[in-house]
């Protein structure tokens, strides 16, 4: 073998050991891509998915303005739907935990010390996920739902008296205010969800670039921003929630930030509150 063939087989082993290091190296950078596009999409469909369940809920348990009361739930809420400054913020309020179950019947117009039917309480199997601070409003089987005045041992007795007859065996759910909104968790950009039963905001998915919620009313209009007064005419929430990959893309960063993003947007009829 001369010296010329031996360089000339050292340029195309160059060539082809260069073209297949190329070739890999676009391989990994679709599969890093790919991969982290996946991870992208799965999050926001699982953020989306248990914001729409949850706000569709929103009304579960039949909370009328006596419900709420001049006190208003957490001192803050007094609607069913509250939405926030920015339009990247709401509170819906449901009966949304089934806590225990009666065990004995209750009459209407029984339940509370005002009531001119006995027992002066309701009876339930297990009252301990209930108090008379952050857990303190119930609601019986979803019909009707109330504030809790004193638990003694299983015995609740409600503020205001039953409307309805009730069996043993009914469930009694926990209602909470449940906020959704934008912002930073642990430096990142993420979903966050607050049932303000103490915890605070917890992230429920990250990489969230954007979050904005859009209300069509009774009339049929579209509102970003809801006047206090028409709170109660909401019907359906226009959720519109903004993805981005964890990592930019070098390759993305030559004409912008880097980052790739996904949008999907949802409306979610709140099929409750027509009954309210």
């Amino acid at each position: 073998m001369t010296l010329i063939e031996l360089l000339v087989a050292l340029t195309i082993s160059g060539i082809l050991v260069a073209g297949v290091y190329r070739t890999f190296v676009s391989q990994q950078h679709t599969f890093t891509v790919q991969d982290q596009v996946v991870d992208m999409q799965q999050n926001v469909r699982l953020a989306i998915n248990r914001m729409t369940r949850e706000l569709r809920m929103a009304g579960f348990g039949r909370m009328d303005a006596t419900f709420f009361g001049a006190g208003k739930m957490h001192g803050i809420y007094q609607h069913v739907v509250n939405p926030g400054g920015g339009g990247n913020s709401v509170t819906v309020v449901g009966a949304y935990q089934a806590i225990t179950t009666l065990s004995a019947n209750a009459p209407s117009g029984s339940g509370a010390a005002s009531s001119k039917v006995d027992p002066k309480f309701i009876q339930v199997n297990d009252a301990s996920g209930f108090d008379t601070g952050s857990k303190q409003y119930i609601s019986i089987n979803g019909d009707e739902s109330f504030q809790i005045q004193k638990i003694t041992g299983n015995q609740i007795e409600l503020k205001a008296a039953l409307s309805e007859d009730h069996l043993a065996g009914e469930p009694v759910f926990l209602v909470i205010a449940i906020t959704y909104s934008f912002g930073a968790f642990e430096g990142k950009s993420s979903l966050l969800r607050d049932d303000n039963l103490g915890l605070g905001p917890q992230p429920v998915a990250e990489n969230i670039d954007n979050l904005q919620f859009r209300y069509v009313m009774n009339t049929g209009e579209t509102l970003d921003v809801v006047p206090n007064n028409r709170f109660d005419d909401i019907r359906m929430i226009q959720l519109t929630i903004v993805a981005i990959t964890d990592k930019p893309d070098p390759e993305l960063a030559k004409v912008g930030d880097g980052f790739r993003r996904r949008t999907l947007t949802t409306n979610i009829q709140l099929r409750n509150l027509a009954f309210l």
